[in-house]
């Protein structure tokens, strides 16, 4: 009898990238107040080191590592120390307005390499545990602003947009070896990232009610999920809508 096929294991173990603030950690204490292991993958060991001191119970169901998504090397090393995860949560990322009139090469690339270069990395250095499982489950973060192009998102959207089509692209390869893939694409959820925002934000939605509609939806067998639902709604009909008139209606009322 093969008792690692017959043994339950008593805990799910996911493994979460940018661990340390937002929506990855509000997701970090979610999981674990439901019986999950989590592995916290952040370049912040300081703010790592908070949110294990903040979970009062089960504090063995935290472990966390500083690294930095771009440090593809270090990701292979930890993925070798660590469990082979049951969840990946793809997740770290950066926000930076830009206005699209002025000299912003330096930040585009830096949006490039931690928001799509770095799941790229953490994707690769995690995926041979899972291929060898054969069984797994993968949750990319994209962003409603991946579905079409909104203001100061010149070059925090882009990279969403690739996530985007990167996770509709991998789940033909991964979904007959038994890996699940989903991607979620938020509206506008307040976190230290959406703070610096200076404009309105339609749909501005509470932290822990976006890591638990995440909990809700991996349930799920959808492919994409998207919240809030109002601003998910009118997000998809200005993406089909001819372009001078989803302008239009975007600068009316984002702007």
């Amino acid at each position: 009898m093969n008792n690692s096929k017959n043994h339950k294991k008593e805990h799910k173990v996911a493994i979460i990238t940018g661990a340390s603030e937002g929506i990855g950690a509000a997701f970090t204490k979610l999981l674990i107040k439901n019986n999950w292991k989590v592995i916290g993958i952040s370049r912040s060991l300081t703010k790592l080191q908070s949110i294990s001191e903040s979970i009062l119970t089960n504090k063995q169901s935290f472990k966390y590592f500083s690294c930095d998504v771009q440090d593809f090397k270090k990701l292979k090393i930890l993925a070798k120390k660590v469990e082979v995860p049951d969840l990946l949560f793809l997740n770290a990322g950066i926000y930076s307005p830009v206005n699209a009139s002025e000299i912003n090469l330096e930040i585009y690339q830096k949006h490039i390499n931690i928001n799509y270069l770095g799941v790229l990395n953490s994707y690769e250095a995690f995926l041979p545990g899972l291929i060898n499982k054969q069984n797994g489950h993968i949750i990319i973060m994209s962003s409603l602003s991946g579905w079409i192009g909104l203001p100061k998102a010149a070059a925090y959207g882009p990279t969403k947009a690739a996530l985007r089509s990167f996770a509709q692209s991998i789940r033909y390869d991964l979904n007959p070896k038994g890996i699940k893939v989903q991607i979620c694409s938020p509206g506008f959820v307040d976190t230290q990232a959406t703070s610096i925002n200076n404009f309105y934000m339609p749909g501005l939605m509470n932290v822990d009610d976006a890591a638990d509609l995440i909990f809700k939806n991996m349930k799920s067998k959808k492919f994409e999920f998207s919240f809030p639902l109002s601003f998910s709604f009118f997000m998809k009909i200005f993406s089909y809508l001819p372009d001078r008139i989803s302008s239009y209606f975007i600068k009316k009322f984002i702007i």
